[in-house]
């Protein structure tokens, strides 16, 4: 009868624990996500600007091109001369760089050791809708470069 009981109560135990275990919602695979574009760099030196863009969909996106307006707190809106961007696969990460006149800006590195920035873009593609990005963030002054922030 013990020994009954032991593997009644033995058995009882390893469905809690797989029951515990296991997951009551079924999760969602990450898919078709909006894109994403985020500043990696401002050179004020080079008036270069490095931008990293995300594909976060399962189907290549073709025929790109990107258009950004910088908005950096205390100066004036700058205007991103479209890019054109590389086809896209699936789920794809793309570094850009390009030309952009920072040296209007009146930057002092003392009183700007971080420059809060929103970042408005629209994303054109010959196989997706236009899609509109806006990346609100702070890059920081890269220590010991001056006029260069991350």
């Amino acid at each position: 009868m013990k020994i009954k009981y032991s593997i009644i109560f033995t058995i009882v135990i390893c469905l809690t624990l797989l029951a515990a275990c296991g997951s009551s919602v079924p999760r969602k695979e990450l898919q078709n996500l909006p894109s994403l574009i985020e500043i990696i760099a401002l050179d004020f030196n080079q008036n270069k600007l490095k931008l990293r863009v995300s594909h976060r969909n399962s189907t290549a996106r073709e025929g790109n091109q990107l258009s950004c307006q910088l908005a950096l707190k205390d100066f004036s809106p700058l205007k991103v001369t479209a890019i054109n961007l590389p086809d896209l696969t699936n789920y794809a990460t793309e570094t850009i760089t390009s030309e952009i006149s920072l040296n209007q800006l009146t930057l002092d590195p003392q009183t700007h050791s971080n420059l809060p920035y929103v970042l408005d873009c629209f994303l054109f593609s010959s196989n997706f809708r236009k899609e509109h990005i806006i990346k609100k963030a702070v890059v920081y002054q890269t220590p010991g470069a001056p006029g260069i922030y991350r």
